[in-house]
């Protein structure tokens, strides 16, 4: 397995942001390292993922919490129930994603104050 390669790489992607000029670009780098987080889930039984739950776990409530984009935010959202659902080990996975309602994904700063307040990663 690969994991210890390829877990900082993912966790770096899931914040990737450029700025070029006025604009900055990344925002197809956080998706692909969303679907990376969701495969993983497909992909790897939780005995030999559960080194690495806790530091992915976080990492997708950050993102589906502040990320700009709310294609972003849906898809960790996404990835982090497709871990509660398959692996089981995300640490109060289920508390989390009952607070952050799919449709207060498309509102940032309404999810901020939530989770922000709720959140016990």
């Amino acid at each position: 397995s690969r994991l210890p390669e390829v877990m900082p790489v993912v966790k770096r992607a899931l914040v990737y942001d450029e700025p070029i000029g006025y604009a900055s670009v990344g925002s197809h780098i956080r998706d692909a390292a969303c679907y990376v987080s969701w495969t993983f889930a497909r992909a790897y039984d939780s005995i030999i993922f559960g080194p690495y739950v806790n530091q992915l776990a976080a990492s997708l409530v950050i993102t589906f919490c502040f990320d700009r984009e709310v294609n972003i935010r849906k898809a960790a959202a996404a990835a982090f129930q497709e871990h509660i659902g398959r692996q089981g080990t995300f640490p109060h996975g289920i508390e989390i994603l009952t607070n952050a309602d799919y449709l207060l994904l498309e509102s940032g700063i309404i999810l901020f104050k939530y989770q922000c307040i709720y959140c016990p990663i």
